[in-house]
């Protein structure tokens, strides 16, 4: 029981990877909110609290974290489980409204939950804050500019909070969970010759792999919530190829260095 009476909001909890989160938050103890946009998660537990959340309206945001506080009157961790792909295609034909909208969702819908959660962790001198990113926010993505710009930004948001919030005992993190069978999916499947070569290659492995389990982006996010993670902060992690497991002993080391951060390679 990692998460013990821990308060937990997870936003996105009705998607692939928020139910899975939630689903093992319940299981390791913890007392949840769970935000969503279009139908409420299928978790079944009376002590859930449900809360119909649009993180890009900023009102929202805060009337669904004041809502968390009224009723558990604290807050321990945010799980941001929220993201859209945006237009898939050329930026020379993409759709101006939608390109921004990806924006709003992936990274100011982002600073949103965080700046709402902030007050209430800081004067109780802890907490744990983790996005989701994913592998646009590590490497160039054709055709999905507006996904991979906002997870980049997402990412080096989460690294330079983690500097502010030193010696707060509150720890940002975020996880790339892998290519999970999800939402996203679908689109990408729907948009597969908008999105190129590369992109109808990973829909043919997903295909006949059935892609990454949600559930190890959950274990991951357990680890990232629970005291075992205390002091792993400012990180981009994989949950399919770090070896996450053994971070607890390592977080020192970790810390001294630059592993999981986005670094610019210098021209030889």
């Amino acid at each position: 029981m990692q998460l013990r009476n821990k308060v937990c909001l997870i936003a996105g909890a009705s998607g692939a990877i928020g139910s899975a989160v939630a689903k093992r938050f319940q299981e390791e103890g913890a007392c949840l909110a769970l935000g969503y946009l279009s139908h409420e998660p299928s978790l079944d537990h009376p002590a859930v609290l449900r809360l119909p959340l649009n993180i890009r309206d900023w009102g929202a945001v805060q009337r669904s974290v004041a809502e968390v506080q009224r009723r558990f009157t604290r807050l321990d961790v945010l799980i941001n489980c929220t993201g859209v792909l945006g237009p898939i295609g050329p930026v020379s034909g993409a759709e101006a409204g939608a390109w921004v909208e990806a924006i709003e969702t992936n990274l100011i819908g982002s600073f949103y939950l965080t700046r709402a959660v902030l007050p209430q962790m800081l004067e109780q001198q802890s907490g744990k804050i983790v996005h989701f990113s994913g592998g646009g926010a590590a490497y160039a993505r054709p055709f999905f500019t507006a996904y991979g710009a906002s997870k980049a930004a997402l990412v080096r948001f989460t690294e330079s909070l983690a500097e502010e919030l030193r010696g707060t005992r509150i720890d940002v993190n975020t996880i790339a969970p892998g290519p999970v069978n999800s939402r996203m999916w679908d689109q990408m499947r729907a948009a597969a010759g908008a999105g190129g070569e590369r992109t109808r290659e990973e829909i043919k492995k997903m295909e006949e792999g059935g892609g990454a389990s949600p559930d190890r982006a959950a274990a991951l996010a357990v680890f990232l919530a629970s005291e075992r993670s205390n002091g792993l902060t400012g990180r981009l992690i994989s949950a399919i190829y770090d070896p996450w497991e053994g971070l607890e002993q390592r977080i020192p080391s970790i810390m001294n260095s630059e592993a999981g951060t986005l670094r610019r390679v210098p021209i030889a």
